[in-house]
């Protein structure tokens, strides 16, 4: 039997937010998408600005083509106040 839903949740990206080890660890894993909207990960280091964070992970939340967020948590204690 099969389902006519509208929403098809197979097709979602995984979207990182991380220090280089963890974003590369998950490139290289294949969850890479890169367009020219933009991409699906963020390699946050010792300069990355909050703004850059907070920004990128508002814009990862409202795309209606990724269906999980992870962040390191030394990261996400940064903006705690945006989660």
């Amino acid at each position: 039997m099969t389902s006519n839903n509208t929403t098809d949740e197979s097709g979602k990206l995984i979207a990182v937010i991380g220090d280089e080890d963890t974003v590369v660890g998950f490139l290289l894993a294949g969850i890479g998408h890169r367009t020219t909207e933009g991409q699906n990960f963020l390699v946050v280091k010792s300069d990355t600005e909050r703004a850059v964070i907070e920004d990128t992970f508002n814009q990862f939340g409202n795309r209606n083509d990724i269906g999980i967020i992870l962040i390191n948590q030394h990261i996400a204690n940064e903006i705690r106040h945006v989660l």
